[in-house]
C-alpha cells in the first residue's frame, strides 16, 4: 500500500494539471479580436481591427479581445492571464499587451494588463473603465457596445501613455447624453419659438399691417437643418495587406488587471 502512494500522487498531479490547462483556439485573423461568441457586427470588428493595427504600428502595444461562450469552470483571472501569455499579446521587449476577456455564459469580464503597461493602467483605473464603459452596457444586454467602448477607452489610455496622437476614438458611457438627444433638440427649438413670439407681438402692435404705404415688411427666414452626430471614423480602414495575419509579439503579464461580474 505504501508503495502505491507515490504513484497515486503522481496520477493526481497529472489529472490536476490536465484540468487546469485551458485550451485556446488558434488565431484565424488578426490578434485584436476573437469573437468566438459572435456578438460583434462586421463594422464593429473592422473598427477594432483598424484601431488595433494603427496603435501597434505606432507604439508596438497590442490590445486584444476574446469573447467566449464559457470559461468551463476556470476562474476568469487565470484564464485571461494564461491567454495573454499563450498568444503573446504585446511586444516581447516591452510586454505592452492588454487582453479583454468576456465570458457570456459566466457573465464575467476581465482586463489583463502586461507588465509594461501596469503604470499607465493600474488596477483601479482598469476597474473604472469597466464600470463606465462595460458593465452598464452588459447589464442592458448590449455586449457589442460594451466591447467596442471598452476597447476605445483602453486605446486612448495606451495612446496617451506613448504620447501618440493617432486616430481619434470616442467611447460613450451608456448614460451620457449625445448630440441629437431631446436636450439638444430643445436647445435648437427655443430660438425658433422666441422668434415666432416676436413676430406675433409685432403683428399685434402694428395693427396687422393694412396701410397703403409701400413699406412692406419683408420677412426672411433661415431654414437650418438638424445636423446629426459627427461621423465615427469615416470608412473603416482595410485589414492588413498581403497574406497572413497579425499575431502576438511575445508579450507577457504578471497578473495585473481587474474584472467585473454583470
Amino acid at each position: 500500500m505504501i508503495r502505491r502512494i507515490p504513484v497515486l500522487l503522481l496520477l493526481l498531479l497529472m489529472i490536476a494539471g490536465t484540468v487546469q490547462a485551458a485550451e485556446f483556439p488558434e488565431l484565424t485573423d488578426d490578434i485584436y479580436i476573437q469573437d468566438l461568441a459572435g456578438v460583434l457586427s462586421e463594422e464593429q470588428e473592422a473598427e477594432i481591427m483598424s484601431l488595433g493595427a494603427g496603435l501597434e504600428d505606432a507604439t508596438t502595444a497590442q490590445i486584444a479581445v476574446m469573447v467566449i461562450d464559457s470559461l468551463e469552470g476556470e476562474p476568469i483571472e487565470s484564464y485571461a492571464n494564461e491567454a495573454l501569455r499563450h498568444y503573446g499579446v504585446g511586444s516581447a521587449e516591452e510586454n505592452n499587451g492588454v487582453l479583454v476577456v468576456l465570458s457570456m455564459t459566466d457573465r464575467e469580464i476581465y482586463i489583463e494588463i502586461g507588465y509594461g503597461l501596469e503604470g499607465a493602467l493600474p488596477d483601479g483605473k482598469v476597474g473604472r473603465i469597466l464600470d463606465d464603459y462595460a458593465v452598464p452596457y452588459l447589464r442592458e444586454d448590449q455586449p457589442d457596445e460594451a466591447i467596442l467602448n471598452t476597447y476605445q477607452a483602453l486605446y486612448n489610455e495606451v495612446a496617451a501613455e506613448y504620447e501618440w496622437d493617432g486616430e481619434a476614438a470616442s467611447p460613450q458611457p451608456l448614460n451620457e447624453v449625445t448630440p441629437g438627444s431631446e436636450d439638444s433638440e430643445g436647445g435648437i427649438m427655443q430660438p425658433i419659438v422666441t422668434f415666432l413670439i416676436v413676430l406675433v407681438l409685432l403683428f399685434l402692435f402694428t395693427g396687422g399691417g393694412g396701410g397703403r404705404g409701400r413699406r412692406g415688411r419683408g420677412r426672411t427666414m433661415r431654414r437650418g437643418g438638424f445636423f446629426g452626430p459627427g461621423s465615427f471614423g469615416g470608412g473603416f480602414g482595410g485589414g492588413s495587406g498581403g497574406g497572413g495575419f497579425r499575431g502576438g509579439g511575445g508579450g507577457s503579464s504578471g497578473g495585473g488587471g481587474a474584472g467585473r461580474g454583470f
